[in-house]
């Protein structure tokens, strides 16, 4: 399956979420809507999840090859154009058996940005620094809270989280 096949299959999952209980979609739905066989839905993925995974890791290295800079604000306004795409996506998600899942893509999503961005600014003083994973775990933790408390309100304002948090980096020095 090509990457403008599976990406098909992403497309197709966010039309049906749109419409559909997030648990409550199926590979069945999936493989109708794209017009492909189960089989080359299964040569490439093992299930919704895996999916998923494929999907938020796209989006994310698009996000952090797009910039080498030292401004955050550039990966921010990436950031909220993939959650204003994915908004339907997380917000049933919390509602579903899939929320630890979504929760871990979107922490792991920021981690990843957060190192590449972390790494240039920094370099491999950073990358070598005994204290740079538990740093990352601890902004992606609270990051993906943030982001929860966000998609749990009526009216969802990403920009402002991406906002604060770019305020945040930008005196941050390691």
């Amino acid at each position: 399956m090509s990457s403008k096949t599976k990406d098909a299959v992403v497309s197709a999952f966010l039309e049906l979420v749109e419409r559909e209980e997030f648990d409550r979609i199926t590979v069945t739905d999936l493989v109708e809507m794209c017009d492909i066989s189960r089989q080359t839905f299964y040569y490439h993925f093992d299930d919704i999840d895996q999916m998923l995974c494929y999907a938020f890791d796209l989006e994310t290295k698009k996000i952090y090859t797009a910039h080498v800079t030292d401004s955050w604000t550039d990966y921010a306004d990436d950031y909220v154009n993939f959650f204003n795409k994915y908004d339907t996506l997380m917000q049933k998600a919390l509602h579903s058996d899939s929320f630890v899942l979504v929760y871990n893509l979107i922490t792991k999503s920021f981690s990843d940005c957060l190192f590449a961005y972390f790494y240039h600014k920094k370099g491999e003083q950073f990358a070598s620094a005994k204290t740079t994973e538990y740093l990352m775990e601890l902004l992606s933790g609270a990051f993906a809270s943030l982001i929860v408390k966000e998609i749990q309100k009526d009216e969802r304002n990403y920009r402002d989280v991406f906002s604060r948090l770019s305020t945040a980096l930008t005196g941050y020095s390691l």
